[in-house]
């Protein structure tokens, strides 16, 4: 399962590309506009702060709009993946760029029947809400189900999760990836006290060995 970060905090971006954990950010207009940096500065810094993709949500409701704003993107870097809510005119962009081979997530997504839509329009990927949806699992499942029994080339990037358990919930489920933002990542990644509990005992046991040269 892939981890994303739903996030603009460039030394959470960081830490988490450092970790080698990371593939990659994603962002919406309501992150871009707590930000004092225009979208140019912060796109230019999270590019070059991890090497994974960083998807861009548009900002224009109907799909011309939607596609001028998606190529815009794309000239500014070809690492960026366009995000289209699944509307009637998102759906019809989505299928356009998906011609022009021009990588889309298709976010906003609530309903089976929407992630279903986004496949046959061409998506790339699929971001449903998880915490917004009803039995956000038995949904997911569904299109999970949908995905491999049809043969949809698309990947199911699950966001708006609120706990660790609900990320191992989707590791359980086999989702493709997830985004998560800075404060659930903090905990996601936090050591395990059991961890440096071994670690310990694996200390005070090395004392009692022979003398080495290869670990001194």
């Amino acid at each position: 399962m892939d981890i994303w970060l739903d996030c603009i905090d460039a030394k959470t971006v960081q830490f988490g590309e450092l970790l080698g954990i990371l593939s990659g950010v994603t962002t919406n207009p309501s992150l871009i506009s707590e930000s004092e940096k225009s979208l140019e500065e912060l796109l230019t810094e999270i590019l070059a702060l991890q090497r994974g993709p960083v998807a861009v949500q548009v900002t224009v409701p109907n799909h011309s709009g939607i596609i001028e704003q998606a190529e815009t993107l794309r000239d500014f870097s070809e690492r960026i993946i366009v995000k289209i809510p699944v509307t009637q005119e998102g759906l019809r962009a989505i299928s356009t760029l998906a011609y022009l081979q021009i990588p889309v997530m298709a976010t906003t997504i609530f309903t089976t029947s929407q992630a279903l839509f986004a496949c046959h329009a061409g998506a790339d990927y699929l971001a449903p809400y998880f915490s917004k949806m009803e039995s956000p699992l038995d949904r997911l499942e569904t299109t999970l189900l949908m995905l491999d029994r049809y043969g949809f080339d698309t990947k199911l990037l699950v966001a708006s999760l609120k706990t660790v358990e609900q990320i191992d919930d989707c590791l359980d489920l086999g989702v493709d990836c997830i985004t998560i933002k800075k404060e659930l990542f903090e905990s996601f990644i936090a050591d395990q006290p059991k961890t440096f509990e071994s670690l310990e005992r694996f200390s005070r046991d090395w004392k009692n060995a022979k003398p080495s040269k290869l670990l001194s």
